[in-house]
């Protein structure tokens, strides 16, 4: 993946093989989200909901495309009836999520357009349904009155890629010592910050004060950096947040494609699970390979709540299953997108209503995303083997 620094975000399986996502965490100051929601831990993937389709759907359009600012873009009017899984889905969850992106729209200028490949109005289109009162119960009916769906084609196709991303958790020490002995550094100034990672790990920064703090396992870092941002448990209990802070403006390269260049993985089972198997049954081999990966991530600090995200490329907690991050070249942050999409457990569907809260940089066209799967091992066996193939539908507001 190409860095950008804006967000931290990981594709797991694609980001292996063809670029990484690394959600870019804003560098700046945070934000004070009051009234965010305490149950359920992020860490706490919520069940599966029952599916009606396990099989492949197709959009269902209901009227003629509309053109949009891409002359290869369509949208595609739908309605929620037809929509599969739509009456299964977890709406007041997706409403807690789509609240985040209200917060943030507030307090953007009113007659600002939605930058991106659409006609999606301007913020006093989206502040105009932010100020809806909702009960709770009601969050269906919510998005069903106000909103109206248009599946997404580009080149005539509906179908896009879609990968999965987590929040990694990390063992470390303010201290070098014999165990905690993998720094993770602050971005440094001026052409520090350049050094390659074969450089960085062969000490090129080292010794200069920009280590945040001291890790026990190198693969977990690299692996961090694939997602663009961490929690760390410290030897006290404590727990340090760590957010995406920038690149060393090195392409990045995906190890997956020499693992499977070479017959060591196939194509079809390359996962961030089989990869870090792989590296930690080929300890030299696998040095090598992270290392043919120039690219190298630095970090921040990063306010910690158990219960509550990390912040996306918007600026606002991401939510586990419900956040989704997308090409900000084609679309605008904050809006709601019905993803239709194979699931990464064999047989089901991925049928969710997710926001568009962050960005990576190996998400690009328009029908491309990466889902926020949590925090936690169980997120990291859903993120991880992720790369599917699907379909989405904008939400869009109905006086637009």
């Amino acid at each position: 993946m190409k860095l950008h620094p804006i967000r931290h975000t990981a594709l797991l399986a694609l980001l292996l093989l063809g670029g990484c996502s690394e959600t870019q965490i804003v560098t700046q100051a945070p934000i004070a989200y009051p009234n965010l929601p305490t149950k359920p831990p992020i860490n706490n993937t919520r069940p599966i909901a029952p599916i009606e389709s396990t099989q492949a759907t197709t959009p269902v359009i209901t009227g003629a495309p509309i053109s949009t600012r891409v002359s290869n873009i369509q949208l595609h009017p739908s309605d929620f009836n037809v929509l599969a899984g739509w009456s299964n889905e977890d709406h007041a969850t997706a409403f807690k999520a789509f609240q985040h992106s209200c917060k943030r729209w507030r307090g953007m200028p009113a007659d600002k357009v939605l930058s991106g490949s659409f006609n999606l109005g301007r913020i006093a289109d989206w502040q105009q349904v932010c100020s809806m009162h909702v009960t709770h119960g009601q969050e269906r009916q919510f998005f069903e009155q106000w909103f109206k769906p248009y599946a997404v084609s580009e080149n005539g196709q509906f179908d896009g890629m879609f990968t999965g991303y987590y929040l990694p958790e990390l063992h470390g020490s303010r201290i070098q010592s014999a165990r905690y002995n993998v720094p993770i550094y602050r971005m440094p100034s001026g052409g520090l910050r350049n050094y390659s990672r074969a450089q960085i790990k062969a000490g090129a920064l080292a010794n200069k004060g920009l280590e945040l703090l001291w890790v026990d396992n190198e693969i977990d870092a690299f692996f961090m950096e694939v997602q663009g941002s961490g929690r760390v448990v410290m030897e006290d209990g404590s727990i340090v947040g760590l957010g995406f802070a920038g690149g060393n403006g090195h392409e990045y390269y995906a190890i997956g494609k020499t693992l499977v260049n070479n017959g060591e993985i196939s194509k079809e089972d390359i996962s961030m699970q089989t990869i870090r198997a792989w590296i930690e049954q080929h300890p030299v081999e696998g040095q090598e390979l992270m290392l043919s990966n120039s690219s190298y991530v630095y970090f921040r600090y990063t306010p910690v709540d158990p219960n509550v995200g990390p912040a996306g490329a918007m600026a606002v907690p991401l939510t586990a299953q419900h956040s989704l991050a997308i090409d900000h070249k084609n679309l605008p942050y904050g809006i709601p997108i019905w993803l239709d999409a194979e699931h990464p457990v064999q047989g089901q569907r991925l049928q969710r209503l997710l926001m568009a809260q962050d960005t990576g940089g190996a998400i690009k066209g328009a029908i491309r995303g990466d889902v926020y799967w949590g925090q936690g091992e169980q997120a990291s066996q859903m993120a991880g083997p992720m790369k599917s193939k699907g379909h989405y539908f904008l939400l869009v507001p109905r006086s637009l």
